[in-house]
């Protein structure tokens, strides 16, 4: 981990509007609360950060992510592509029931 310590919101207000911001920027309400909770208030908070960190951030989900890695400039790591369903493709051919 990246052993930095966040900053979090000092009142409501500036929480409101952090996790507001991130909602502009295409996460979803629950991805943004999630961040601002974590002490990720602006785009350049991300830039310290680690992936892993960004990873094991609880409601942080792959689309919420890529995303991030979209507004950071990176390369998204993809360990297995998902469908539009969440679910993972196969790596082999699934045998069908008989």
């Amino acid at each position: 981990m990246s052993g930095i310590i966040r900053r979090k919101a000092s009142s409501f207000e500036e929480y409101w509007l952090a996790s507001k911001t991130w909602e502009r920027k295409g996460l979803s309400l629950g991805s943004a609360r999630a961040l601002v909770n974590a002490g990720f208030l602006t785009v350049e908070d991300l830039h310290a950060a680690h992936d892993l960190e960004l990873a094991t951030i609880p409601r942080v989900g792959a689309k919420s992510l890529a995303i991030l890695h979209d507004l950071m400039g990176r390369e998204r790591a993809i360990h297995g592509e998902k469908r539009a369903t969440g679910r993972r493709l196969a790596s082999r051919p699934i045998a069908e029931n008989k």
